[in-house]
């Protein structure tokens, strides 16, 4: 069972697994390409955006490798899989998406005498987002 840190109603699972451990995240931080478009009779240069770029997700957690989700993003990272996704707000709108992991590195340190595994994991966002 993923373990909800202090109280967060927002959930992400991936690849049906629910990530536990996260006590921060930042999504959807792409931007798409922008393309030049300029006329040779413009006055001024004029940008275009490209297809949208949705970028990475990145989350703080506290390492459990006994965790199903953090389990299924390692599992991503070593075998090169894309998963679906489903961040779930604290309003109940939910997100949909592809993602595979790039990274989930082990952070440790000592507080209190405790050993602490933090990681800053990364996703990478693939294809459009469905909101619902």
């Amino acid at each position: 069972m993923s373990e909800i840190i202090d109280g967060q109603s927002a959930t992400l699972t991936f690849g049906g697994e629910t990530v536990g451990g996260v006590y921060q995240y930042q999504f959807f931080n792409g931007s798409p390409t922008v393309i030049r478009h300029q006329s040779l009779s413009a006055p001024a240069r004029e940008y275009l955006p490209a297809q949208p770029d949705y970028g990475t997700a990145t989350l703080q957690i506290y390492r459990n490798h006994a965790d199903p989700g953090q389990q299924r993003m390692a599992q991503s990272q070593a075998t090169r899989t894309v998963e679906p996704c489903v961040l779930t707000l604290e309003d109940g709108t939910t997100l949909s998406f592809d993602a595979f992991c790039e990274a989930i590195p082990l952070i440790g340190g000592k507080q209190t005498g405790q050993t602490i595994n933090r990681s800053t994991a990364r996703i990478r966002i693939t294809g459009i987002i469905t909101t619902a």
